[in-house]
């Protein structure tokens, strides 16, 4: 193997780890936009629609948004 072969694959890997990156942030803006969605009161139903998300995804992340914001929560309302 030669330094060229090499240098490829940890060109590819670190595309890779890249690539991940943006995919990991772009679940939790996703995520985060579906929370306060749903906690200004949209339908949960239109968010999962909207979101392309199943309408299961959509409940869990409102009933952890509400359980989050409860009382003693060190999340913003």
């Amino acid at each position: 193997m030669t330094k060229d072969h090499l240098l490829k694959i940890r060109v590819a890997a670190a595309d890779k780890e890249d690539v991940q990156f943006e995919l990991d942030r772009a679940e939790l803006v996703l995520q985060e936009a579906v929370s306060e969605a749903i906690s200004h009161g949209e339908d949960i139903k239109t968010v999962a629609e909207v979101a392309e998300l199943p309408e299961g995804d959509v409940a869990r992340l409102a009933a952890l948004d509400a359980r989050d914001s409860g009382p003693g929560s060190a999340l913003p309302s």
